[in-house]
């Protein structure tokens, strides 16, 4: 089993890499652009309706893509966390998990989830925690697609901080792929933002927390969210 920390990074290096897949994304997207208003400029008087058309739409795709790129960029840079704060995770996590719980049975995939034995204060900030989650679960869907019985257990281990561990049964990540999975823009599918793991390890280390990735090929990905404790009345960070 290979495991990916949130901390094998340096940021210096996050930085690098995220700006090589932006310049991979766009520079692709460019130069097909290009290449196909080119071709149709030359052949504009020979081509009939249907084949304008089809360029035009094919140019337009392009374009589209440098649009979701550009929101993705916003969205990675907006996305911070405004007040780290007590927040009680036992009311937080009964009223996420629920409504998770029917999300993903409208998809037919079985949720199992062992909720944490004691009642727990987290640091941080409950919308933020949202999109942690979110992000983590969509990363266990994405996986799921193709898998008979689909199942994603969700387990909290004992320690100083918190610990979830989101497992999913699906096909698991190679080894070269895993290595990437907190880098911004990466994606193994181009129709993805390859934002998701990312952005949650941004908000998770702004509340002090951290995230890490253990996965085995044939046996499925396990996501380990770590967050801080707190005491109920300690004061805002």
């Amino acid at each position: 089993m290979t495991q990916i920390a949130d901390t094998d990074l340096k940021s210096g290096e996050l930085f690098d890499r995220a700006l090589s897949n932006i310049r991979h994304l766009l520079g692709n997207s460019v130069s097909t652009l290009k290449i196909t208003l080119e071709v149709m400029l030359e052949n504009y008087d020979q081509f009939d309706e249907a084949k304008k058309t089809e360029f035009l739409e094919r140019a337009v795709s392009q374009v589209a893509l440098q649009q979701r790129l550009l929101e993705s960029m916003k969205t990675y840079s907006r996305s911070v966390v405004n007040r780290v704060q007590p927040i009680n995770f036992n009311a937080f996590w009964h009223d996420w998990v629920q409504e998770k719980r029917e999300e993903l049975a409208g998809e037919g995939i079985r949720l199992v989830v062992k909720e944490p034995d004691d009642p727990c204060y987290i640091l941080g900030e409950s919308k933020v925690l949202n999109l942690v989650f979110n992000a983590v679960i969509a990363n266990a869907v994405e996986a799921l697609m193709q898998t008979d019985d689909p199942l994603i257990e969700i387990t909290s281990l004992s320690s100083d901080d918190l610990r979830l561990v989101v497992r999913d049964n699906g096909p698991g990540i190679e080894k070269d792929k895993l290595e990437k999975v907190f880098i911004p823009f990466y994606s193994k599918d181009s129709g993805k933002s390859g934002l998701g793991l990312p952005l949650a390890r941004k908000l998770l280390a702004a509340m002090g927390g951290g995230i890490a990735i253990d996965s085995r090929t044939g046996e499925g990905t396990s996501v380990c969210v770590q967050l801080k404790r707190a005491n109920r009345n300690q004061s805002p960070g």
